[in-house]
């Protein structure tokens, strides 16, 4: 049997509870160890210790398995933490499918490095915890001033369109702004009540009012075609989980 299909057939025996497990590099290959779960509560889970030791003795940890047998598609505030301490990828199974999380930091108070943690960054991994993989193009430093155009020259093949003049900016939305001159060069993710998601350069990543300069430096506003299907939820996970976790 397939990997994820042991995955899915291991989350299928013990519903309504959560499956757990890891995925586990062997001379042989990836293998999935099941692991009991030990959490008392039937929306949680916790992996038996001695199931850990197990996969661990077989090879290398490659990935923390478990499953929403109800929902969400997405990892919780927990999830999040839990993904954070053991620094590995989460894989969850949930509606009879495998959603693979990459362990990308956390969305707040990252360190601005350009092309790896920057404006355009957070804006991808944000979109990879809500389920819409966007590609990573690769950038130069001071880009907007040696003719290339990250954002427009891409936005809509990754799925983008953008919204009217008039319309107002709805969860989610990618909200692109000029920064001293009339090229977009930094972009940020609409939260609702009035707050950007984003990564200023040489800052930490932060929440700000969307309000005074960053509304007439705004240049234009995109939703993605896929949002509709998609779970905020994530987004507002992982900042929450960033309050917790302080």
């Amino acid at each position: 049997m397939a990997l994820e299909q042991q995955i899915l057939a291991h989350a299928q025996a013990v519903a309504p509870a959560e499956c757990c497990g890891l995925v586990v590099a062997t001379a042989e290959g990836e293998r999935y160890y099941p692991a009991d779960n030990i959490s008392v509560m039937t929306d949680t889970f916790e992996i038996d210790p001695a199931d850990w030791i197990k996969a661990e003795l077989a090879g290398d940890i490659i990935a923390v398995v478990h499953s929403h047998p109800t929902g969400p598609a997405a990892l919780s505030i927990a999830d999040r933490v839990g993904q954070r301490n053991t620094g590995l990828p989460w894989w969850l199974a949930v509606n009879d499918e495998i959603r693979r999380f990459r362990n990308v930091a956390p969305l707040l108070e990252r360190q601005f490095e350009h092309g790896r943690t920057d404006c355009y960054t957070l804006i991808r991994d944000a979109y990879h915890l809500s389920g819409l993989e966007l590609t990573d193009y690769p950038r130069t430093d001071d880009w907007w001033s040696a003719g290339d155009d990250l954002y427009l020259d891409n936005i809509r093949r990754e799925g983008f369109v953008r919204v009217g003049p008039a319309a107002p900016p709805q969860l989610g939305d990618v909200v692109l702004i000029c920064l001293g001159g009339t090229k977009a060069c930094h972009g940020a993710i609409y939260l609702g009540d009035g707050y950007l998601l984003h990564h200023p350069v040489n800052r930490l990543s932060k929440r700000d009012l969307y309000s005074g300069y960053w509304q007439r430096q705004t240049h234009s506003i995109w939703r993605h075609k896929q949002w509709q299907q998609c779970d905020f939820t994530a987004i507002s996970n992982d900042l929450a989980a960033s309050s917790f976790s302080m």
